[in-house]
């Protein structure tokens, strides 16, 4: 019985280290594809691609309307959420810490049969950093890897799924608008866990709004159908302590904000 589940145990453990990528340590890009580049799966279709990973030791965020040049502790990549149903993700090393200077990836395979459609992907984690500020001095604090990507790239990343056959353009999930974006407002933040969301949409906005932990789980969610003002009380005064991201998905895009219980 020993040697019937030792066989077993082996060959679970190829079969997961068959499905990991190999890494490029040439690569120097924080993603490589970048949003705009992920390629597309085709109904029907086994998918099996690679995303390169860097971590690098200084980085250029805006935090606070400011442009800071900031020191990178690690990067912790807890969870990814939103593939479509029949794909998987395993990353290489498996995380959930990566440190400054190294380089990893992740590897997507599977077949999905979802329909045809753009499917957002979150990468749910912080970003640990540090960094000199004049006026405040020395400052720790963490952005979540999403805050950190649409910085970087103007949008964050999706998978487009479609029909066997057809043509794939990669575009990314960019946000509705600059001026939506700005007109969605989260008060008071941070706060205890009792939030107000304001909306003002000069055209149509229909989709979902949630929040989600460092981890991934969702903590709230409903439908949206809105033109003009929307105010809506968010209260998570039952969750922990720690940052969250606000998430706004429609037909058109996807804005994402952090809000912080504190």
């Amino acid at each position: 019985m020993k040697k019937f589940y030792s066989f077993f145990l082996l060959m679970a453990v190829a079969g997961y280290a068959n499905s990991q990528c190999t890494i490029d340590n040439t690569n120097t890009q924080f993603f490589s594809p970048t949003p705009d580049n992920v390629p597309c799966a085709k109904v029907g279709t086994p998918y099996d691609e690679t995303l390169q990973l860097y971590i690098p030791t200084e980085e250029v965020v805006t935090i606070s309307g400011f442009s800071i040049t900031v020191y990178i502790d690690s990067v912790v990549l807890n969870s990814i959420t939103g593939l479509p149903n029949g794909l998987s993700y395993v990353s290489n090393p498996a995380g959930p810490t990566f440190l400054p200077g190294t380089n990893g990836c992740g590897r997507t395979t599977g077949t999905t049969n979802d329909p045809v459609g753009n499917y957002p992907i979150a990468f749910n984690g912080l970003i640990y950093i540090n960094a000199t500020v004049p006026g405040f001095g020395t400052i720790d604090t963490n952005l979540t890897i999403q805050q950190y990507i649409q910085q970087k790239y103007g949008k964050t990343f999706s998978i487009d799924v479609v029909a066997n056959g057809a043509q794939c353009t990669a575009t990314g999930i960019g946000n509705v608008s600059t001026h939506l974006n700005a007109e969605v407002k989260v008060m008071p933040n941070p706060s205890k866990g009792v939030f107000t969301l304001s909306i003002q949409a000069a055209s149509r906005l229909n989709g979902t709004v949630s929040i989600l932990d460092v981890t991934g789980r969702t903590v709230y969610a409903e439908a949206i159908d809105l033109i003009g003002g929307y105010n809506q009380q968010l209260n998570l005064s039952n969750q922990p302590k720690g940052i969250y991201t606000l998430l706004i998905k429609s037909a058109e895009g996807v804005i994402t904000k952090s809000i912080s219980i504190e």
